[in-house]
């Protein structure tokens, strides 16, 4: 698959939600701004899947990184996830948001970023991990990502983050929030789970303890084809 291919179904997907006519304006605006498309929807445009979409991930570099989110924020909604990371919407009554997130503060417990590379390898599993430039097209795939998208296959980026909390405002830990993303992905999304990551999964089954934590302050995850029901705060 092509990363003119990629690009091009990308913006026939961006073009679809209405707050991506400002996203645009400032990229026209501040044309320093390095900015990179990743997750689910560059994942689902190499697997082949057509999925309703909720929310975008932009990952952005820059000097004038910190003018282009005041730009979105007089131009919008801009608040902050569960991470700590930006998150904005085109009005309050916007279904679909987008986090922007700063290379240089991505915090998965790791190493500081410097570059999408660094970002890419401190994602949850491969098939996530691509992420495509939207000024020049260019595809970053640092683990093989288009390869197990292709294949329905889920496989770990990694193994070592730190068992911490993910925040200040939760006990969630970081691993646990691993265990059931990796869970979540591949029963709704019908990949196969590669064995080192099963073996992983199965080893530390104990992280089920913080479903009702990740629920709570993620979403209500699905674990193997059923959807948890977790317990209200």
């Amino acid at each position: 698959m092509s990363p003119n291919y990629i690009h091009e179904q990308a913006l026939t997907s961006l073009r679809t939600w209405s707050g991506y006519a400002e996203i645009a304006d400032a990229m026209r605006r501040f044309p320093s701004v390095r900015i990179y498309l990743a997750g689910g929807i560059v994942r689902n445009i190499v697997a082949g899947i057509a999925a309703h979409i909720k929310d975008f991930d932009f990952f952005i570099e820059g000097a004038e990184a910190d003018a282009f989110l005041a730009h979105l924020d007089r131009h919008g909604r801009l608040t902050y996830g569960p991470f700590g990371s930006p998150r904005w919407r085109a009005g309050d009554g916007d279904p679909v948001y987008c986090d922007i997130i700063r290379i240089t503060h991505f915090n998965n417990g790791l190493w500081r970023c410097q570059d999408i590379v660094d970002v890419l390898n401190q994602f949850d599993f491969t098939a996530n991990a691509i992420a495509l430039d939207l000024r020049d097209g260019a595809v970053s795939d640092p683990q093989n990502g288009m390869r197990d998208a292709r294949d329905h296959r889920l496989r770990a980026v990694r193994f070592d983050y730190p068992d911490e909390p993910i925040s200040h405002f939760t006990t969630l830990s970081r691993n646990a929030v691993l265990w059931a993303r990796l869970q979540h992905y591949a029963a709704v999304l019908h990949f196969d789970i590669e064995p080192v990551t099963q073996r992983w999964l199965d080893a530390h089954a104990h992280y089920a303890a913080e479903l009702d934590e990740f629920a709570a302050v993620l979403f209500p995850p699905t674990i193997a084809g059923r959807h948890v029901h977790t317990s209200a705060r």
